[in-house]
């Protein structure tokens, strides 16, 4: 994982894209331990942070930082420039021989709801239908494009949270 952190040269895209730290944690240590914790298929960020402190190489990669779930939850929702990092990202897969897109490449759409009844003041949050469940659930949607390769590679390209008019209008409404 490391090699692939260090060949893709992700930390370096994260501070071109003015992302460097948060809470007193370097943002590369988040977004590692963020890759990793997805990849070990933890379920809540509480979990992702306590891995750091029980496994014994993460403890050695990230030198006993303390991280703590609050480090964890605001990480993705900080004010960074997101847009411009994913754009250096998805150059940089690009230039790889490897993941290139090329003819026969499939660039997928997706939208998923992601509930989240315990969430209330989360902005990006709201009332939405779930048409597979039929009912209104309390969500996020997140929108996402991902390159899926003839060879079997799969990554993601670029990912939005998707915020319904109504509320993006209270938000502009409570900045005036």
């Amino acid at each position: 994982m490391l090699k692939l952190w260090d060949h893709f040269d992700v930390s370096f895209l994260l501070t071109q894209a003015g992302i460097n730290k948060f809470s007193g944690v370097p943002t590369w240590v988040t977004a590692f331990l963020y890759v990793v914790g997805l990849i070990a298929h933890c379920t809540s960020v509480t979990k992702m942070a306590g891995m750091a402190g029980k496994d014994a190489l993460l403890r050695c990669v990230f030198q006993r930082k303390n991280i703590t779930q609050y480090t964890m939850s605001r990480f993705l929702t900080t004010s960074y420039d997101w847009s411009l990092f994913g754009q250096k990202r998805v150059g940089r897969l690009q230039d790889d021989p490897d993941t290139r897109l090329r003819e026969g490449d499939v660039i997928a759409l997706d939208d998923t709801l992601n509930p989240h009844p315990f969430g209330k003041e989360l902005p990006f949050l709201s009332w939405l239908f779930d048409h597979s469940l039929k009912i209104s659930v309390w969500a996020m949607n997140i929108v996402s494009l991902h390159a899926v390769l003839r060879n079997g590679l799969e990554y993601p390209l670029f990912y939005r949270f998707g915020v319904s008019p109504k509320l993006k209008e209270l938000a502009l409404q409570s900045l005036t």
